[in-house]
């Protein structure tokens, strides 16, 4: 309507749309700390678009492969170690990405607040596409459900979340 009926821009903010710009940038760029996994990720994240918790966990997955299976795990802990924190073996990318975040000055409290969207994001794929399921994805979904009112509306708070994340992983680890 704005576009088409009225010659106008369409300003609202769209926060996929947001969070796929960012990862253009981020392939342009080609930082040594995350890389696009595949180059049909970016056509292959949707808003859900019926009611179906089947679609959303779709999308919740191809999201966390867009974002999440992005970072460098290897160059993260060098940085980590490199800044002064003492990454265990265990600690995955996401663990990563917040001690180095510790390093670069950030309080504990507030490096685990940046990467709590993308944790969110990839313990939910894990839940509810990754692992059979039952009843703990049973749980998640109908507290989602009454939470947000449509897994689509969740799907949109949470990308708007995880736009807010890498852009302050970005502003961060852009000055190294």
């Amino acid at each position: 309507m704005t576009t088409d009926m009225r010659g106008d821009f369409f300003t609202e903010y769209n926060p996929l749309q947001s969070v796929k710009i960012i990862v253009r940038k981020l392939t342009e760029q080609e930082p040594p700390w995350w890389r696009l996994r595949g180059s049909d990720l970016l056509d292959n994240v949707h808003y859900p678009t019926t009611a179906s918790s089947e679609e959303w966990a779709d999308e919740l997955m191809a999201l966390d492969k867009l974002l999440v299976e992005g970072f460098e795990e290897k160059w993260l802990r060098n940085k980590a170690t490199e800044l002064g924190q003492t990454p265990i073996a265990s600690d995955g990318s996401l663990v990563l990405v917040a001690r180095c975040l510790q390093g670069l000055g950030f309080d504990e409290e507030h490096a685990m607040s940046t990467v709590s969207p993308l944790r969110t994001l990839h313990y939910l794929r894990t839940k509810l596409k990754g692992h059979a399921g039952g009843s703990e994805a049973d749980r998640i979904r109908k507290s989602e459900l009454a939470v947000h009112g449509s897994f689509r509306k969740h799907f949109r708070i949470l990308c708007g979340e995880c736009d807010e994340a890498m852009q302050r992983i970005i502003e961060a680890l852009g000055q190294e």
